[in-house]
């Protein structure tokens, strides 16, 4: 990459005017969207800013334009490299300046970048919280012109959050050290305490403070309870979900470092590309298996809540919660890594009372102040009864958040399939008071069997109960669902005892407004659990770039893949992720458009001036090459197939009229006995697809074509296995 250049800046005190000439020429988007222009439009001012905005809704550009435009160094704060990292290479790739001071830049590396920052060369500098509490830093940063700091996921700075950095407490000094320097926070996820919390805690009492709405329409949320507390039923479930979603890329959260390895590994060993990913492996382990995340298509991320906070995979199709998060926070920014391209996405989350008796020891054994303790307790009894609720989604989490006019999303699980309900506030006054009867004493098991009176070992004592065989009128799968649904609304509580839970009553102010008939308690009825494809629920996650390519006139589809391969080889040339070079949206506009010059492309959302400058005579190059034809005999094309293991020229729509079950572009074969595997064996740059002909099975070939099938998947290629008798005439021998 050339070296560079810090922006222009404008000779008076820049405006929006300003702002809109620089998301055009650098960003390559006619305006703001939302709430930016507002809170650019702030910070330009020189004031301070608090922005919750949407995940995919733009925040960075909110402190990335103001700091370019405003005379000085942007100062940066960010929690993760990885996260510094995605967002200053992006900066390079658009012509920005930018650089960034983590644990894994070297000494020669620091001392080049401050050079740069002294003689006015860089337009941004991240750093991170820890990093900026060392004295030395402080110093340093006070001898520059700083034009701004950002402190980005701000949520972390708050002991109510669901992320919370000690480190970021320190940031409050920055008003000290800065009293001039307009500052501005940003996040995706704070509700009203956590706002007032970043407010006090960073000295930003004074801000302007911007909440844009937190509505993901694109995203079509649904949760099951699961059948049991089984690992192994939990694990196929998963199996099951990622295998109907197959070729597209996900993100799978679990609960524990040994529950991702073992997911992981379940699901390579059923044919997903999955990459298991935690705190438990070393930084460049870690570094090198996000890479890969971010450049393979169709790759399936397992991973821990060390993933996630700004991963900027834009085509990732669907989130599965294998365990549920901590709160309703957490819940809304992880399932936030999904459509952050605009396009339908899912989340998916599993959940059931061994989750949220997990959630609670787990609090139970973290060292904070009791009342943190509490709240922390309470945001998890908030996500559960959102999960076992009958409430739209995205309705619920939105209100939690304060939108209060908030309406139902239209697409979650709850609005397309609206559950049954019934009134059971008497069978819980019956529940609540047979564990208040018994004691704590037993089980919930245990405890559904004393409400039936069905238990085969009772004592004398438990039947003079006046609470023994009271629920008898309903079944013990019926009572399940309501302990279940007492339990995840904090009715009920379980004690671990040595692993063998013991439940007893909850919230008594609750328990006792459920005694008196002042709260009404409703339960779903149980539904019958189909797969996805089979429910009335719609699945969406297909309904973006593939499903529209399906639809898509031919030569359309071949040039966005042809694009697709280009940017592919410009990444790996420069060790970025893909999204980086462009976007799929951006280049989807591309193949559409087909520009014939650079003015053309320069037209395009999302190609700004820098990436023209860098990329444009290479998008029309690829553009002009067409489609190659293949022709001639037979042994002619197998030939060529052989040569396509290197550079792709099998027009790309006759694979992909392959992968819809078509025949292989109107090739005919002609038939031999026996049929020898993998005659043809494709590596193609355009879809990344193996096309395969299967020869007679034999002892050993299932084995061996899931061991191959895995490897592939690892490199980022699918296989496309076509059974003997489905190939057509003419086969030649060879």
């Amino acid at each position: 990459m050339p070296a560079l250049q810090t922006q222009p800046r404008p000779a008076t005190t820049p405006g929006l005017a300003d702002a809109r000439s620089l998301l055009s020429r650098v960003w390559g988007h006619g305006d703001f969207r939302g709430l930016q222009s507002q809170v650019v439009a702030e910070v330009l001012a020189g004031r301070d800013v608090l922005a919750v905005l949407p995940t995919g809704g733009g925040k960075s550009v909110c402190y990335q334009i103001p700091a370019i435009l405003r005379p000085g160094l942007g100062l940066v704060v960010s929690p993760l490299i990885a996260l510094m990292t995605d967002q200053v290479e992006a900066l390079k790739q658009q012509g920005v300046a930018a650089a960034r001071l983590d644990s894994g830049v070297s000494l020669d590396e620091r001392s080049a970048i401050w050079a740069a920052a002294r003689s006015g060369a860089l337009d941004l500098l991240y750093v991170s919280p820890e990093g900026l509490a060392a004295g030395a830093m402080m110093d340093r940063l006070a001898e520059l012109p700083l034009s701004l700091i950002a402190i980005d996921e701000a949520h972390c700075v708050s002991q109510w959050g669901h992320d919370f950095r000690p480190d970021y407490r320190n940031l409050g000094l920055l008003a000290e050290r800065f009293p001039h320097v307009p500052r501005i926070a940003v996040t995706a996820t704070a509700d009203a305490r956590t706002r007032d919390d970043i407010l006090r805690s960073l000295r930003l009492e004074g801000a302007r403070v911007f909440v844009d709405s937190f509505a993901r329409p694109n995203l079509q949320l649904s949760a099951e309870r699961k059948e049991s507390a089984s690992r192994a039923r939990t694990d196929a479930r998963v199996i099951e979900l990622v295998r109907e979603r197959r070729g597209k890329s996900g993100v799978v959260y679990c609960g524990s470092r040994d529950g991702c390895e073992r997911v992981a590994q379940a699901l390579r060993d059923a044919g997903t590309n999955a990459i298991a990913y935690h705190a438990g492996m070393d930084t460049k382990e870690r570094d090198r298996r996000l890479e890969r995340f971010l450049a393979e298509d169709g790759a399936v991320m397992v991973a821990t809540i060390a993933f996630g906070m700004g991963v900027d995979k834009a085509d990732v199709r669907f989130v599965i919660h294998a365990d549920p998060p901590g709160s309703l926070e957490a819940y809304w920014q992880e399932i936030g890594r999904g459509g952050r391209d605009g396009e339908p996405a899912e989340g998916i989350t599993l959940y059931g009372p061994s989750d949220i008796a997990w959630t609670l020891r787990r609090l139970d054994g973290r060292p904070m102040a009791e009342e943190v303790k509490q709240v922390q307790v309470r945001k998890a009894r908030q996500l559960f009864a959102m999960l076992d609720g009958a409430v739209c989604r995205a309705q619920a989490v939105r209100r939690y958040f304060g939108e209060t006019d908030a309406a139902p999303c239209g697409v979650c699980d709850i609005c397309g399939d609206p559950p049954q309900t019934y009134d059971a506030t008497v069978p819980a006054q019956k529940a609540l008071a047979a564990v208040q009867r018994l004691g704590g004493r037993f089980g919930r098991g245990r405890v559904i069997d004393h409400l039936t009176g069905r238990t085969k070992d009772v004592q004398p004592w438990e039947q003079q109960l006046s609470t023994w065989g009271i629920g008898a009128d309903i079944s013990p799968n019926g009572w399940r669902d309501i302990v279940d649904h007492l339990l995840f609304e904090g009715l009920l509580v379980e004690d671990p005892n040595d692993g063998k839970p013991l439940v007893g009553l909850g919230d008594p102010e609750a328990v006792r407004a459920v005694y008196k008939a002042e709260r009404k308690i409703e339960v779903r009825r149980a539904p019958v659990r189909a797969s996805s494809s089979s429910s009335g629920r719609r699945d969406r996650s297909g309904e973006g770039r593939n499903a529209a390519l399906e639809t898509m006139d031919a030569d359309v589809r071949a040039r966005f893949e042809r694009l697709r391969a280009w940017r592919r080889d410009r990444a790996s040339e420069q060790h970025v992720p893909p999204y980086v070079i462009f976007q799929d949206k951006t280049l989807l506009e591309i193949a559409q458009a087909e520009p014939g010059d650079l003015t053309a492309l320069a037209a395009l959302p999302g190609v700004g001036q820098s990436k023209l400058d860098r990329y444009g005579k290479g998008v029309l190059e690829t553009l002009a090459k067409g489609l190659e034809s293949v022709e001639g005999r037979p042994s002619d094309i197998i030939d060529k197939a052989r040569d396509l293991r290197r550079d792709m020229s099998l027009p790309e729509v006759q694979l992909w009229q392959a992968l819809r079950g078509e025949k292989l572009g109107g090739l005919r074969f002609r038939r031999q006995h026996p049929i020898p595997p993998y005659v043809l064996d494709f590596y193609c740059a355009g879809v990344r697809l193996a096309v395969e002909i299967d020869g007679d099975s034999h002892d050993g070939r299932a084995a061996q074509d899931a061991r191959r099938d895995a490897f592939l998947l690892e490199q980022g290629i699918r296989t496309l296995r076509i059974p003997a008798r489905d190939v057509l005439n003419d086969l030649p021998a060879v």
